[in-house]
């Protein structure tokens, strides 16, 4: 059983193909986060032209990777059981559209975030490294744009949700126990955008403003089936 944490630079949001990718093997013993490889990381050829809002984030151009293998190369080891990342679903998705079709346990620390700070600013993977490791944010963050900072900066916030997460009376000591965190954490107890950002889903049921708003979430084909679910269960509950 393996687990990495993996992060992927794009051609953009829709049906994005993968410039880069990076990854590191960890293991979750004791409730700490070992790094048992280094993060590796490996440019790749998209075979379509690569979006200006994506070379501001990653300053990949299409130049910088005409020459590297195609980026349906990418091989992901049948070994891999977990997989974690900031917004990780999105990474699985890039993965699938490059070809690949082992599909390993998800572990999103964004999930994470959103369930045990669910009244912080902005749940960033960059802002949660200023949140937790401020010193090495402002020495490393503002200079780094490509998959592999976002793999050590993963580690550490990892690190530090797990911290909070045991603090606050969960229990999560190995891979196992993370991804149960992870898969309940994915059913928001606060929305994260919106009118309503940061106030509790339980709440706004009680209103009828609020329930309207709910509903109306519901109704949207763009909702996020956990999103749906967690409103589904608030709004039968009242």
């Amino acid at each position: 059983m393996t687990t990495y944490i993996l992060d992927t630079e794009t051609t953009g949001l829709i049906e994005p193909h993968m410039t880069e990718a990076a990854y590191s093997i960890v293991e979750i013993a004791g409730g700490k986060v070992a790094v048992l490889q280094a993060p590796r990381a490996k440019r790749f050829n998209p075979l379509k032209e690569i979006s200006l809002g994506s070379m501001a984030i990653s300053h990949i151009c299409d130049e910088d990777v005409v020459d590297e293998p195609p980026h349906t190369d990418f091989r992901l080891p049948s070994s891999v059981e977990y997989l974690i990342g900031h917004n990780i679903d999105f990474d699985m998705a890039v993965l699938k559209n490059a070809g690949v079709t082992h599909t390993p346990k998800l572990i999103c620390t964004n999930a994470m975030a959103n369930y045990l700070l669910p009244t912080l600013e902005s749940h960033k993977l960059v802002s949660l490294l200023y949140h937790f490791h401020r010193e090495v944010a402002r020495d490393q963050a503002k200079d780094a744009h490509a998959a592999i900072a976002d793999i050590y900066f993963t580690e550490l916030v990892l690190g530090s949700l797990i911290d909070l997460a045991n603090e606050q009376g969960h229990v999560i000591t190995d891979v196992d126990s993370l991804y149960d965190f992870s898969q309940m954490a994915r059913i928001p107890t606060h929305l994260s955008f919106g009118k309503h950002k940061g106030e509790a889903i339980a709440d706004l049921a009680t209103s009828s403003e609020g329930s309207g708003y709910l509903k109306w979430l519901l109704k949207q084909d763009s909702v996020d089936p956990y999103l749906a679910q967690a409103c589904e269960q608030v709004l039968e509950s009242v």
